[in-house]
C-alpha cells in the first residue's frame, strides 16, 4: 500500500515540477467530460461478478502544455454472476494526466470510494470509505472525444480484499464557458 502512494505522490511532484521549469504557457480553461465506464472483473471478484458497469463526471485542469490536474466522481457497480447481489461504489478522484503527444496520454488518479450497496438494496453500511485507484492510458480521438484504457481498484482494508477491473471509459468534453 506505501508502494501505490509514493508511486502517485511521485507522479504528482513530477507533473507540478514540470510546470516550474518554464513551458509555453497554456490556456488555463477548465475541460469536463462525461463518460461511460465497462470492464471486466479482476482477481479475487471475478469469481463473483461478471461486469462492471458506470459512468463519471470529471473536471480537467491545465497546468502546463503537457499536463493537466483531474478530478472525478463517478458509480461504479460490479454486476453479480448467476443472480447474486452486485457492489457498487462512488469513487471520488483527484489525479494527473501527461500528455506524450497531443493525442496520447497517461492517466493517474487516487482517492476514496464510497460504498453504494448491493443491488437488492439491502446492506453495507452508510458512510464506508475504501481507497481507490485508476492508472490508463488515454487516446484523444477528436476535439470532443476521449478513450480511456484503465485499472481500476478498490481496496477494502478491513476484508483485505480488492475490488478491481480493467476497462474502458469513452467520454464526450465540453467546456462550460
Amino acid at each position: 500500500m506505501k508502494k501505490i502512494y509514493l508511486a502517485i505522490t511521485i507522479f504528482v511532484i513530477t507533473i507540478l515540477t514540470a510546470s516550474a521549469q518554464g513551458q509555453e504557457k497554456v490556456k488555463k480553461r477548465i475541460t469536463y467530460s462525461f463518460g461511460a465506464d465497462v470492464g471486466v472483473p479482476t482477481g479475487y471478484v471475478s469469481a463473483y461478478s461478471s461486469l462492471v458497469a458506470g459512468a463519471s463526471l470529471q473536471a480537467e485542469y491545465p497546468v502546463v502544455k503537457s499536463a493537466s490536474v483531474t478530478a472525478s466522481v463517478g458509480y461504479l457497480d460490479f454486476v453479480a454472476k448467476r443472480g447474486g447481489k452486485g457492489v457498487s461504489f462512488i469513487p471520488v478522484l483527484l489525479g494527473a494526466k501527461y500528455y506524450i503527444t497531443p493525442k496520447i496520454y497517461a492517466s493517474g488518479q487516487a482517492g476514496l470510494s464510497f460504498y453504494g450497496g448491493r443491488e437488492d438494496g439491502n446492506g453495507g453500511g452508510s458512510g464506508e470509505k475504501y481507497f481507490t485507484y485508476v492508472p490508463g492510458i488515454g487516446f484523444r480521438t477528436s476535439k470532443r472525444f476521449d478513450v480511456l484504457f484503465k485499472y481500476e481498484a478498490v481496496y477494502i482494508a478491513s476484508s483485505a480484499r480488492t475490488y478491481s477491473s480493467a476497462g474502458v471509459r469513452i467520454s464526450y468534453n465540453f467546456n462550460l464557458n
